[in-house]
């Protein structure tokens, strides 16, 4: 049998004496419990929730760990990810069987065995690992028992019947840093050997020797069972290893490590003899490494050289952007900051053409005719639209439930503390059986959300959210398949309905903390199987080998195993100083919320609803709140947590500084070159040594932006291993008075057996929804605006031992710096819970309909036109026809009102009544009313916002409307505030005694607190908005339009303001076809809105441009008259008779000699798409 040697990383740590480290992040062995033997309680004065088994951070020592030499080995890397396969997502099964032994000088002192998934009820020096689920239960009665044993390899019986583990995962219990942590799994990925204490001797050395008990579970195997002779390419694409290319397939996986004693002099980690740790807070790593290098690097403005390296991170997203770069850049720092969650999903029907293949013939002539002139049915629209909105409330629906299930966890958690109070003589909580009944009508309400929604898909018939959904789905399919076996069918065309992700919510960045320094090194022992390969391949030996199945058997394949290590090898290390492995982060920071307005120390304790607006501005081209100024308050709102922590950004920074220089520097050093007549460097050999490049352009190069580019670099090739960084993890659940944290399955194990019924159905309904503790004692910060002040961090690696950082130095970004507070970072207003700005189009011939895709499906209400030479606004419907226009004069009949005058042979003799469309009538309407003066100002205003939209016209679709002027689309949208869950509640305990008596929950009302959204981009060339109207209800646009340009100079706050629980802003825009509408708030990123093409290129096409001419001298016969000639249209004239309007078609030219008879007529010039006809 051939094994496949997996290298593995085993550190030690040696102990002269006892010594206390950091504690398991879980201690179960405090959970209570019934003594089955005496029936007692245990443990009763502690409710059964996670708070009791999870430390707090900065807690004091937690393990204490003895004298010796404690071994602790890293998994390979391909045993520690989640896998995702075609069942779903596992993780893999890790070894369970690890033989340690000890050598000196060649010699073996010692075997030892470590079975790490025995599992039992007395053996105290393995780790306490709760039951439940398919963990077997011990004789004792305990909710844990301790797994993982060591046993000389000479009494090791495999026939002995133990207790075990189904399945060992470097996950443990779930926790994802259980195998990483040694005091979370000293007994199953560790060993201790008191034998050698202090510092061991020259010549010692100990291997570790892996393997699965139960070969089913081999990792290795499983890979290999489907590879065939694609075996090793298998390995190397699934599990990163690399096997020799001549060796023989191997049967299962062992794991190997070594690890000798060489002591240096001074065994103290050099990490940490000189750690004098640097301290940066930025919004996202970038910006955090920003901040390091701008307050590091000589010669360059913080600010200068924030911008220049978050330029570079976003150049990715902006390399294809022609327009708007600066605003672009401006948007992307912004929405850095934030994390996407999709939620949901919408449907669409696309057309999939059948293409011609060497099986099936070419479209013929009919077939291709039939496919131009397809168009989706007209009743496919509506049922699509019904489709969404199902499926929009379906979703919304079980978002709900989430919330609400999350939010029935936290009062179940509330409620344990109630029956299981800390100190039973205090009267400081509420009652337990007003909390359980309180509890029981939360449930009636969730119960009943969720009969009405239903499961999906739904099964038989009802009338829950599941089963309309099921219904809307059904109806489309049929329309679908009708129109796919007729006409679609002609055309060889099959219209598809497909799902598509819903529109995003965003959760903002909690704060990200960079540190920097020695200390701050990240440890090589995660992450990095195979760094130092080419391939990035982790290279295993295949080796002849024994199965071990008994001590024998282990030594014989210890043997085998360890005659083909020798150093240099991937599994072998030397030992000469302590390590450190930087694993957690434990922070605490202090929150100082913007005081005026708040919900933190006013009488009422209510948001003002004009608490952004009256503290913060949105300025013009400005992405960001900026403070008016006020100083955020000083309130008790201290936070803290522990978070996993990983390697900074510095090598994606630095690979993307040198792609930046590569087409600067490295062509001006080419050109250099090849004047000289050598021959220029490659991008990669620059690259892989850029040192001499760089150089020579510091000598010789004339960008200064390059120039700084360079020092960049060197500085992180210099100390790219000297950093780390992590979010505050948790922060923003901590606004919301929630601890994010691992907690304990829904039970009560102490209570009655009426308690227990009741508690099992509180179980069924929160589900998996169980991983937010409430913090009552914490303050309620759902909008997290003011300042935040970083009080401790202290670093802690792999064995438990700690590290305090020094914050004293801490540095921010020029942008989150406050003034006067050097090391307080400004948190600009956000929304602590994931939230979106939803901007959408709304169907022109609905009233609050969205779009669904479809191209009979359009926002177009109508067009208007500015005819500056006839001082007037033209009005033309969807499709492009000429309806009237709207004068700058005073009505002979109105005089209050503007001059309507019908286009010729249009029957809209009065547009507040006659246009089809009512959104359009409402434009004209209002125009009327604006009298002739308002149709003079808003010419004015029209034609000064064109001037500054210039957007791209992909296609030239704009047609010949722009040869005398430009169309102005009358569109209409839908702008709201659209939280993904439903609004965070306050959880002190006072007002969760008052939420028991009232219908409603606490929320200090910050879902009333407006937020200003900017609609439309001044100066943005890519921004189509002109204006718009704030509509008051359905037919009133209300007596004011914003002019974009106008709000722009004159800084003007926002007349749209949005709120959580404030119904939609409907607006009618006036948009220019090509342009985007940009909704921006500063609170989340700006969402944009564009028309497609289909949603305007017939119209332009077809939109016939007209002027006044007279008056014309022309022939007394006919009309003659010099006119350009434009490709693909013809004019026409146009002029009034007393029999009505008449025309003539492409009139001639002026004949060279002068006509006998001549007369003064007045008409119009009309330029149309030829085959039109005439009006």
């Amino acid at each position: 049998m051939s094994v496949l040697c997996v290298p593995v990383h085993v550190d030690a740590l040696c102990l002269a004496t006892d010594a206390d480290v950091a504690g398991p992040l879980a201690d179960f062995t405090r959970l209570p419990y019934v003594d089955p033997v005496t029936g007692r309680d245990v443990r009763a004065d502690l409710p059964y929730v996670g708070e009791v088994v999870l430390p707090a951070p900065f807690e004091d020592a937690g393990l204490r760990l003895g004298a010796g030499v404690h071994l602790h080995w890293a998994l390979p890397d391909a045993l520690t990810r989640v896998v995702k396969g075609e069942r779903g997502t596992h993780v893999p099964v890790v070894p369970n069987r690890w033989l340690v032994t000890r050598s000196r000088d060649g010699a073996v002192e010692g075997r030892w065995l470590v079975l790490s998934d025995v599992l039992s009820d007395d053996d105290t020096g393995g780790v306490a690992y709760p039951v439940s689920g398919d963990v077997p239960a011990g004789t004792a009665g305990r909710p844990y028992r301790f797994l993982g044993r060591t046993v000389p390899l000479r009494r090791w019986d495999p026939r002995e019947p133990l207790d075990r583990l189904p399945e060992l995962t470097a996950a443990g219990h779930g926790d994802p840093a259980f195998a990483a942590f040694y005091p979370n799994c000293h007994s199953v990925f560790g060993f201790h050997d008191p034998a050698y204490t202090g510092t061991p001797p020259a010549g010692l050395s100990y291997d570790v020797l892996g393997w699965y008990g139960d070969t089913t579970q081999d990792e290795s195997a499983r890979v290999l069972a489907t590879a065939g002779d694609g075996w090793r390419a298998a390995l190397a694409d699934r599990l990163g290893w690399r096997a020799p290319a001549d060796a023989a397939r191997p049967a299962r996986m062992v794991c190997f490590g070594r690890l000798s004693f060489a002591p240096a002099r001074d065994t103290v980690n050099p990490l940490l003899a000189d750690a004098e740790t640097g301290v940066c807070v930025g919004e996202n790593p970038t910006g955090a490494l920003a901040a390091h290098l701008g307050a590091t690097l000589p010669g360059v403005t913080p600010e200068s050289l924030e911008d220049l390296l978050e330029a570079l991170a976003y150049a990715g997203d902006l390399e294809n952007a022609t327009l708007d770069l600066s605003i672009g850049l401006d948007e992307a720092r912004h929405t850095a900051a934030f994390t996407p969650i999709t939620a949901g999903v919408r449907w669409n029907v696309y057309a999939r053409d059948d293409t011609a293949t060497p099986d099936t013939p070419p479209l013929t002539p009919e077939e291709k005719l039939n496919r131009e002139r397809l168009t989706p049915p007209p009743e496919l629209d509506g049922l699509l639209a019904a489709l969404n909105e199902a499926q929009e409330r379906h979703d919304q629906a079980r978002r709900t439930l989430t919330g609400l299930r999350r939010r029935l966890y936290a009062d179940w958690y509330k409620y344990m503390l109630c029956a299981y109070p800390s100190d039973p003589g205090l009267d400081s909580y509420p009652s337990p059986d007003e909390v359980r009944f309180f509890l029981e009508r939360s449930m009636d309400e969730l119960d009943r959300l969720a009969a009405r929604t239903g499961v999906h898909p739904a099964v038989g018939e009802g009338d829950t959210l599941a089963h309309r959904l099921a219904k809307a789905r059904e109806a489309v399919d049929a329309s679908l398949a009708a129109v796919n076996a007729t006409t679609a069918r002609a055309a060889r065309t099959t219209y598809v309905l497909r799902e598509v992700p819903g529109p995003r919510h965003y959760r903002p960045n909690e704060p990200v903390v960079l540190l920097t320094g020695s200390a701050a090194t990240p440890s090589d022992r995660y992450g990095e199987d195979g760094a130092a390969e080419p391939d990035g391949l982790l290279p295993c030996d295949v080796i002849p080998a024994a199965e071990p199945v008994d001590p024998e058997g282990a030594v014989a394949l210890w043997t085998a195993v360890a005659r083909g290590v020798a150093p240099p090898h991937p599994a072998v290390r030397v030992w000469t100083h302590a390590p450190w492995h930087p694993v957690l982060l434990q922070w605490e920071a202090e929150f100082f919320p913007t005081a005026a307005g708040g919900n933190i120390g006013s009488g009422h304790r209510d948001y003002d609803p004009d608490f952004v607006t009256a503290n913060y501005a949105l300025t013009a081209a400005d992405v960001e709140l900026r403070p008016r100024g006020g100083f955020p308050g000083k309130a008790a709102n201290v936070y803290s947590g522990t978070t996993v922590l990983s390697p900074s950004a510095r090598p994606v920074l630095t690979e993307r500084v040198l792609r930046y220089l590569s087409g600067g520097a490295l062509a001006a050093y080419n050109k250099a070159l090849m004047k000289a007549g050598r021959a220029p460097l490659s991008a990669e050999d620059f690259r892989a040594s850029p040192a001499a490049v760089l150089d020579w352009y510091d000598a010789n190069g004339d960008d200064e932006r390059n120039k700084t580019l360079a020092m960049v670099y060197r500085h992180l090739a210099a100390n790219q291993d000297n950093n780390l960084s992590q979010s505050l993890g948790g922060f923003n659940d901590a606004l919301l008075m929630l601890r994010l944290a691992r907690q304990l399955p829904v039970d009560d194990p102490l209570g009655f057996p009426g308690d227990r019924a009741f508690t099992a159905r509180v179980a069924a309904r929160i589900g998996d929804e169980n991983r937010h503790a409430p913090q009552p004692l914490s303050d309620f910060n759902p909008i997290r605006a003011g300042a935040l002040r970083v009080r401790r961090l202290r670093i802690v690696d792999n064995f438990g031992t700690t590290h305090d950082v020094d914050v004293g130095t801490l540095r921010t970004t020029t942008r989150l710096t406050v003034k006067d507070r050097p090391r307080w970072v400004a948190m600009a207003p956000r929304l602590a819970q994931p939230a979106r700005v939803a901007l959408r189009l709304l169907d022109a011939a609905g009233e609050t309909a969205p779009l669904t895709g479809l191209p009979t499906c359009t926002p177009v209400c109508g067009w208007l036109l500015p005819a500056v030479l006839e001082d007037a606004v033209r009005v033309h419907t969807a499709d492009g026809a000429w309806a009237g226009s709207i004068h700058a004069l005073p009505d002979p009949r109105r005089p209050d009102a503007a001059l309507w005058r019908p286009a010729p042979e249009s029957d809209v003799t009065d547009p507040e009544t006659d246009l089809a469309n009512p959104h359009l009538r409402d434009v004209a309407g209002w125009l009327l009313r604006s009298g002739a003066d308002g149709v003079g100002a808003m010419l004015s205003a029209l034609d000064e916002a064109q001037a500054s939209v210039e957007p791209e016209d992909p296609g030239g679709l704009r047609g010949v409307a722009l040869l005398l002027g430009r169309p102005v689309a009358v569109v209409r949208a839908e702008v709201a505030l659209d939280p993904l869950e439903p609004p965070a509640v306050h959880q002190d305990w006072n007002v969760f005694r008052q939420d028991m008596a009232r219908a409603g929950r606490e929320t200090n009302e910050f879902t009333l607190v407006r937020f200003p959204v900017r609609i439309g981009e001044h100066g943005r060339l890519s921004d189509g908005v002109l204006g718009y109207w704030v509509e008051r209800s359905p037919g009133d646009l209300g007596p004011d339009y914003h002019d974009v340009q106008a709000l722009g100079d004159a800084d003007a706050p926002s007349p749209v303001l949005v709120g959580l629980d404030l119904p939609p802003r409907r607006l009618t825009v006036l948009l220019d076809p090509h342009g985007a509408i940009h909704a921006t708030s500063g609170v989340l990123p700006t969402e944009s809105a564009a028309l497609a093409a289909e949603h305007y290129r017939d119209a332009l096409t077809r939109l016939a441009i007209g002027l006044p001419a007279a008056p014309v001298l022309t022939d007394a016969e006919q009309v003659a008259l010099p006119l350009p000639a434009e490709p693909g249209s013809v004019w026409s004239w146009l002029e009034r008779t007393p029999e009505g309007w008449t025309g003539v078609t492409d009139p001639p030219r002026p004949q060279e000699r002068f006509p006998s008879g001549l007369t003064v007529r007045e008409g119009r010039l009309t330029l149309r798409p030829r085959g039109q006809g005439t009006p």
